[in-house]
């Protein structure tokens, strides 16, 4: 379980690769170029490209949800556009939305909540803010903003927590629930599926989970990484047979490591043992990868510095053509 080679590379950007986002069996990547591209998987190539305003360099996406699954939402310079994937052609220059409304600073963090009907956007002088996408009711309002950077957000997942929308941001000071929970600095965020634990890559090159009520620290790997860890992901459709109740956690680093874990959750909502963080596979990468985004087919794509996005194989996963 857990052994990771790489099976193929989709190239089509002319620079640095700097984002992926996904949703069900669709894959985009934003790049230095200034350009989205939807990519078709078993063919290895770009479907589509999409023209951020300005030619900016894409440096975050996400994917519509429920009434806007049809959108795919980037960040270039201070603003967030939105294409919509039901308009023709295969290059596409103007998107639907051109703004989100301009943020303080550079956005470098999206996430959309389950029911595709509010999108968080943190820019770089440590503001978050929430959109309302159906535009008929007031946004939330946030209590507090980061002192610094807003590295990263994500909604927890529906059914998690007692009801209601929750968001959970990091940056270089902290943790916010809104709550400050940790002061290391914050690259990566992500919940488990079921909401009641979450993960972070941290700046000294640990990885640490944590309780998505109250913040208390359920495990932790200290030396996950060589360097700051930039990624953390949970991809159970690479669980399977021999995972138990454990659930699949990716992590990435500054130190060109790609790393597979047996993430163990906590047995209830609220408990404060039971829960593990096991290293089950590692890969050398050949940059330092930007973003990690595990795929339905069984792959993972990474995205780094290069001009490609590198197609991962785990343990017997889907065979891409060549």
């Amino acid at each position: 379980m857990g052994e990771l080679s790489q099976a193929a590379s989709l190239r089509g950007h002319r620079g640095g690769v700097n984002c992926l986002a996904g949703e069900g069996d669709m894959l985009v990547s934003g790049g230095e170029d200034g350009t989205v591209r939807l990519w078709d998987l078993g063919a290895q190539r770009t479907a589509r490209a999409m023209v951020a305003p300005g030619a900016q360099a894409v440096n975050a996406l996400a994917v519509g949800r429920g009434g806007c699954e049809h959108f795919v939402f980037g960040a270039a310079g201070r603003d967030v556009f939105a294409y919509d994937l039901r308009a023709p052609g295969v290059l596409m220059r103007e998107p639907a939305v051109p703004s989100l409304g301009g943020s303080s600073d550079e956005v470098g963090a999206l996430a959309i909540d389950a029911a595709g009907e509010h999108v968080a956007i943190g820019d770089d002088s440590g503001e978050v803010r929430v959109v309302n996408l159906d535009g008929d009711s007031q946004p939330p309002e946030l209590d507090a903003a980061h002192g610094s950077i807003c590295a990263c957000l994500a909604f927890r997942p529906a059914g998690g927590g007692g009801g209601g929308l929750e968001l959970l941001s990091g940056g270089t000071d902290a943790f916010a629930a809104p709550r400050v929970i940790n002061p290391r600095h914050v690259h990566s965020l992500a919940f488990e599926p079921g909401g009641t634990a979450f993960a972070a890559a941290l700046g000294d090159g640990s990885i640490e989970l944590r309780d998505a009520n109250h913040g208390a620290l359920l495990a932790a790997a200290p030396s996950a990484h060589g360097a700051a860890a930039s990624q953390v992901v949970f991809a159970p459709q690479l669980g399977g047979a021999g995972w138990g109740t454990a659930v699949p956690l990716l992590s990435a680093g500054d130190d060109s490591r790609l790393r597979l874990w047996a993430c163990e959750p906590p047995p209830a909502e609220g408990a404060s043992e039971g829960a593990s963080l096991r290293a089950v596979g590692s890969a050398s990468l050949a940059q330092k990868p930007n973003w990690v985004l595990p795929h339905p087919s069984g792959v993972v794509c990474v995205a780094g510095t290069s001009d490609a996005v590198g197609v991962w194989r785990v343990s017997g996963g889907i065979r891409i053509r060549t």
